[in-house]
């Protein structure tokens, strides 16, 4: 057998060997950004208006589909990539539950998973958390992710525009919109809570 028979065989296993192990290569970082994000996602998700009900299904959702475009994302840039696709989930999310009545339990501290000392801690930080979520809940889908992201997460506007794939210049002026509309809202809701004192 000729050696220009045998050198294209050999070409294509190499194609075949390097393709495998770079499978191999996306599914480590794959499996190392779902141990490391997976709570930053459910969190994002959740604040984002996904309800409580909802917010494990559509987690998993996030990350399978991630799964079929991994090898797309550049390293480093994972949990831009995941709040990226996390933001298109929860839009899905919200109209699919957009016309439930859903009523939070009030002994559900899923919303932060934190300890607390004494019940009065526990009381008084889901009381925070719930005028939190309805005050972002009076935000528009495009404000309330941006002020979430930059705000709550702490992602710089680079990250952000990176994640939405969407100019800085419009990261920026979505976050002083939302910043502007959740202050109001705030001072409304702060002038309301004085008068019924």
């Amino acid at each position: 057998m000729s050696m220009a028979v045998v050198a294209p065989a050999l070409t294509g296993t190499e194609a075949t060997l390097e393709d495998m192990s770079r499978t191999e290569h996306d599914e480590t970082r794959l499996h190392q950004a779902a141990k490391k994000f997976f709570p930053d996602v459910w969190r994002f998700l959740r604040r984002l208006g996904v309800p409580d009900a909802s917010v494990d299904d559509a987690a998993q959702e996030v990350f399978l589909v991630a799964i079929h475009r991994f090898a797309e994302v550049r390293p480093g840039a994972e949990k831009s990539y995941l709040f990226g696709t996390a933001v298109r989930v929860a839009h899905v999310q919200r109209r699919k539950h957009a016309r439930e009545e859903l009523v939070d339990d009030p002994d559900d501290e899923r919303g932060e998973p934190v300890t607390f000392s004494t019940p009065e801690d526990a009381a008084h930080r889901m009381q925070e958390h719930a005028i939190l979520m309805s005050l972002l809940d009076g935000l528009p889908d495009d404000l309330r992710t941006v002020f979430v992201l930059f705000e709550i997460e702490g992602e710089s506007i680079t990250s952000i525009a990176s994640a939405l794939e969407i100019p800085q210049g419009t990261v920026a002026s979505r976050l002083r919109r939302a910043r502007e509309k959740f202050e109001l809202r705030l001072a409304r809701l702060q002038s309301r809570m004085r008068g019924e004192s």
